[in-house]
């Protein structure tokens, strides 16, 4: 607790209009909803619960509350498990909005946790801000029409970046490629969408695909695919897969010495459990960076940067970050700052001071469009074992698409 209490002696010397320095005024309480996947196939997202929570308030609350027009406010939190379903969200966020009286909610990790709560935030007329899931698919409703907000706000990468990310870290291979590239993209939400997505794209830039089809999730022999791939001199494997698939495939590509020059994998690579399961087979994998410590920006509410939040977040915990942490320490400065501007807690003018965000957070700077998302930075990120500490570690390798996440090493080929 020594590295949070400098952090909070630093908040009350630096950011004295930000917080309170005297007592909470007995009327000024704000309650906070934040819906998390902290159990279910999801959990690894809310591995930083209640940490992040805690950590973020704490200081706040001991400084003398947030302060708020002419009062101090004490902040009230309270976690809700989305348990990684739409119906447990929903249901989470009934509770808060209609039995916990909440003044203000957060939903945070992929469609099945953020999506529900934003509708019932609409129908409730409630305040709400959610993350780490695409804009689009927050944006789009099933009639893959875009819906209207007029009180959640989001922010999180869109899908032309990820293209942009995918498209470029293959071209930034080194020594280049042969054109042959093969897909892992299996029978499920995501990976029907990554083909629809990609599989135009990389036609267009010339490269020839090797698709052995949308293959149901849990595949116990890849080797058919494997065998596609040696076939057709594949150099290049793009794919989504989650973390059981993607151990499964890896294994069976090494038996068979199959190593091409380069793996992009989603989804199952975003976290450090699944990634240290791996071992050798891992390293060298690529993926798209949501977020890292290269990231730039600061916290409002903290001081800190991203790397700060990480040496706090690894040395209190003794585990491995992971990449939600950012976004949800950002989505707490953007609610903060908005109830800050607009002086007090009323729904109305704290609706109006979020159309007017113009913030500096851990995940890059925040400014909301007209249909109130901001679309946040994005990097290419590879896996490498680093000798010095002995961990499995994450570095942003390619930048062309934001300079302004730092490049920290060189992408190497796969092995």
């Amino acid at each position: 607790m020594k590295l949070t209490l400098k952090i909070a002696t630093l908040a009350i010397g630096g950011l004295a209009a930000t917080f309170g320095s005297s007592a909470f005024a007995q009327s000024c309480t704000i309650k906070i909803a934040r819906i998390v996947p902290v159990t279910g196939p999801l959990a690894d997202v809310g591995k930083d619960t209640p940490w992040m929570d805690q950590h973020k308030i704490d200081p706040i609350n001991k400084a003398g509350g947030l302060k708020v027009g002419s009062e101090n406010c004490k902040i009230e939190y309270q976690i809700y498990d989305s348990k990684s379903t739409v119906a447990g969200s929903a249901d989470a966020a009934t509770r808060a909005i209609l039995q916990d009286k909440v003044d203000f909610l957060i939903a945070q990790g992929t469609p099945d946790t953020t999506n529900a709560p934003a509708d019932l935030c609409e129908r409730n007329q409630m305040p709400c801000i959610t993350t780490n899931t695409p804009i689009e698919a927050w944006l789009f409703g099933p009639d893959g029409k875009p819906k209207t907000y007029k009180y959640d706000y989001h922010f999180f990468f869109g899908v032309p970046d990820l293209v942009k990310n995918h498209v470029g870290m293959i071209k930034a291979l080194p020594g280049g490629f042969n054109g042959h590239i093969g897909y892992l993209y299996p029978n499920d939400p995501d990976g029907t969408v990554f083909a629809q997505i990609f599989d135009p794209t990389f036609k267009k830039e010339g490269w020839t695909p090797t698709d052995p089809g949308r293959f149901q999730q849990g595949l116990p022999d890849f080797s058919a695919v494997i065998n596609q791939f040696k076939r057709n001199k594949v150099e290049v494997v793009t794919g989504v897969l989650a973390p059981p698939d993607m151990q499964n495939y890896l294994q069976q590509a090494a038996q068979a010495g199959y190593a091409p020059k380069m793996y992009i994998i989603d989804k199952g690579t975003g976290y450090p459990e699944p990634m240290n399961a791996l071992g050798k087979a891992g390293y060298g994998l690529l993926s798209v960076n949501f977020w890292s410590p290269a990231y730039p920006g600061k916290s409002k509410y903290g001081g800190y940067d991203g790397k700060g939040l990480v040496d706090a977040y690894e040395s209190q915990t003794g585990k491995q970050y992971v990449p939600p942490l950012g976004y949800d320490d950002a989505a707490y400065d953007v609610l903060f700052d908005a109830i800050q501007r607009a002086g007090t807690k009323d729904h109305a003018a704290v609706l109006k001071a979020l159309d007017t965000t113009n913030l500096e957070t851990v995940a890059g700077p925040v400014k909301f469009n007209e249909q109130h998302y901001s679309v946040q930075p994005l990097g290419g990120a590879q896996w490498r074992f680093d000798e010095k500490t002995k961990k499995l570690v994450k570095e942003n390798v390619y930048n062309a698409v934001y300079p302004d996440v730092k490049k920290e090493g060189d992408m190497v080929l796969y092995k």
